[in-house]
């Protein structure tokens, strides 16, 4: 059986969801049997029914029938932290509803999907960070980065606290979200020489975008194996 993942990212927004749900789909028109796992989501309208749009589309692109409260166990209405958040909603974080969550998945499926929120030293408690969480949990972990100027840095950032805490990292994967900044060969070459990591897989910029759409171009640039998931 394959391992269970954590997609952690450079930053905010620089497609997390987009792999994660990506690569639940891959896994459901194979087959596999995969949970997806959202521990922490923010900016959630109260409108929505206290399910962010990054929930909905875990859920949708896996497949799963897991309740909501399972896959995302903690949604903040505040677009921060879920330290911030959780402070200005008086709202008490408990990490053992995260860990529940993830052994209940876990023994339902054949593996987890975990996306994280925000970048890696996102402040979940006082002293409790991103990091920890993902430590915690004992994942390997697929990083996420975009090619906008600054990327290098973020992504040797990510890079160098996976390392100093001895968390494996499986690789990179590049989404362009901008037309600026680094062309996908450069900021791919960069990385690979500066981290001796591979780049599982480079996504171009897609000028109207959308999830679907986003997810054709996924399927055709790469595939389960050169992702890491050589078991299935």
């Amino acid at each position: 059986m394959m391992n269970s993942f954590f997609v952690t990212g450079t930053d905010t927004d620089v497609g997390k969801t987009c792999v994660t749900a990506s690569i639940a789909r891959l896994m459901h028109e194979q087959n596999i049997d995969v949970g997806v796992m959202k521990p922490f989501a923010s900016g959630v309208d109260a409108s929505s029914g206290g399910i962010s749009d990054d929930v909905k589309i875990l859920i949708e692109y896996s497949g799963v029938s897991d309740k909501t409260k399972t896959v995302n166990p903690y949604f903040f209405e505040i677009p921060s932290s879920p330290f911030d958040a959780s402070k200005q909603l008086n709202v008490d974080i408990d990490l053992s509803l995260i860990y529940d969550a993830f052994n209940e998945l876990s023994s339902k499926h054949d593996l987890v999907l975990v996306e994280g929120i925000g970048g890696i030293l996102t402040p979940i408690l006082n002293n409790f960070f991103l990091i920890d969480l993902i430590k915690k949990l004992d994942l390997e972990t697929l990083i996420v980065t975009n090619s906008k100027t600054g990327s290098v840095n973020h992504t040797l950032l990510t890079f160098d606290s996976c390392k100093r805490l001895d968390i494996p990292m499986s690789g990179f994967i590049i989404n362009q979200i901008t037309k600026e900044g680094y062309t996908l060969e450069n900021l791919s070459t960069q990385i690979e020489q500066l981290t001796s990591k591979p780049i599982l897989a480079t996504m171009p910029y897609i000028e109207n975008f959308s999830f679907e759409e986003y997810f054709k171009n996924f399927k055709k640039n790469t595939n389960l194996s050169n992702l890491g998931f050589k078991d299935f």
